[in-house]
């Protein structure tokens, strides 16, 4: 009797040493990138990306910048909208400019003037808009303090262009702090989620 529980004991422990060794698990964090990597690529309907893995860098932190900066971002269009701005301004500067060299009657040449400054004034205005938030978003840039956002990993792999032609490609992808999902980069993940 005591012979069988010592067999039945050992067979239980090779069991449970043969399962261990057979689970596919991912149990680093390194592992686990890999593994969401893979099964990003890999799902049902992304067959059109024809993956094929290559070498992967280590895992490593992410930070923010201070391009996620919410504020920086809000100041930064602010500078790209009064751009277009003044650029319609002198757009509008210039046709009227033109417009003035050919009028010969001085009372419409007067109004075309009016015109023209008010214009002049306008592009000089967003010009100082844009000035007035680019300035801003050089004083965060420069006074940025990055914090952790997750982990970060280098893939080198071949997959589909857009033509369908395999092509060799470099990949930063970035994943959450716990590692359970594909952070970026955006245009990848929203491809692969979308055809989910």
């Amino acid at each position: 009797m005591h012979r069988k529980i010592k067999s039945l004991s050992l067979v239980c422990i090779l069991l449970l040493l043969l399962y261990s060794g057979c689970n596919k698990t991912p149990h680093t964090p390194d592992e686990k990138a890999k593994a969401l990597i893979v099964k990003l690529f890999a799902a049902r309907k992304n067959h059109t990306y024809g993956y094929e893995a290559g070498t992967f860098s280590k895992l490593d932190s992410a930070f923010t910048t201070y391009q996620d900066d919410s504020t920086y971002k809000a100041y930064a269009d602010n500078v790209s909208h009064y751009l277009d701005m003044s650029t319609a301004a002198f757009t509008e500067l210039a046709a009227v400019g033109y417009t003035a060299d050919t009028i010969k009657s001085e009372v419409k040449k007067k109004q075309a003037w009016k015109v023209m400054l008010k214009a002049s004034a306008k592009q000089t205005m967003y010009n100082d808009s844009a000035d007035f938030y680019s300035k801003k978003t050089t004083y965060i840039k420069n006074h940025y303090r990055p914090f952790f956002k997750g982990w970060k990993i280098t893939h080198e792999y071949k997959a589909n262009n857009a033509f369908g032609i395999p092509v060799s490609q470099k990949t930063t992808f970035y994943f959450n702090i716990p590692l359970t999902e594909i952070t970026g980069p955006e245009d990848i993940v929203k491809f692969a989620r979308n055809k989910l």
